[in-house]
């Protein structure tokens, strides 16, 4: 191909319309490859949960721990899917006003909301996993090493969450600046 053709593919790029369907389905939200990341993510946690779900009475003695340490850990695997949940349909479908910088106020906002759901969640349902797996535990000086490097973890987990949050929020607010 010389410089002439490509010139003249070129010129002629832009002078086929696209009908309202294909520029419909170019800037659908849902379409988006970060949103099929986190549709694989949500798919993978909800199904490692229900995993553990079905099989912590038997596998895990379920049947020897209190009953408000099986409640507690029912309740915060369903609290974390459900938000996970609403989370992503909250990406997904985000509602778009005629203004944008309402539009973008409005997300910052729903952000935050998200944010401070999902962070909640996920301590619950950190403190429900070590308050039932710990539950009765004779402790040795091994297992308290075990178990401060399992509080740690999850204290650097929940912290880069945290941030990454911030991140998001930060990027809505300086859109929002921006107009």
């Amino acid at each position: 191909m010389n410089i002439d053709d490509l010139k003249s593919d070129w010129r002629r790029a832009g002078n086929e319309p696209l009908s309202e369907k294909q520029l419909a389905m170019m800037t659908r939200v849902r379409n988006h490859p970060s949103l099929r990341k986190l549709r694989i993510k949500f798919m993978t946690e909800i199904i490692a949960l229900s995993a553990l779900l079905l099989m912590y009475y038997d596998g895990f003695d379920g049947a020897q721990k209190p009953l408000l340490a099986n409640i507690l850990l029912i309740i915060s695997i369903v609290l974390y899917i459900v938000n996970n949940a609403l989370g992503y349909t909250q990406i997904q479908n985000p509602s778009v006003s005629g203004n944008l910088r309402e539009a973008l106020a409005k997300q910052t906002r729903s952000l935050k909301r998200l944010a401070f759901l999902s962070l909640t969640s996920s301590v619950l349902y950190a403190t429900a996993l070590v308050v039932f797996f710990t539950y009765q535990m004779v402790f040795t000086q091994r297992k308290y090493i075990i178990l401060s490097g399992l509080i740690l973890s999850a204290l650097l987990l929940f912290y880069y969450s945290w941030i990454s949050w911030q991140r998001k929020i930060a990027h809505f607010k300086q859109l929002e600046a921006d107009f």
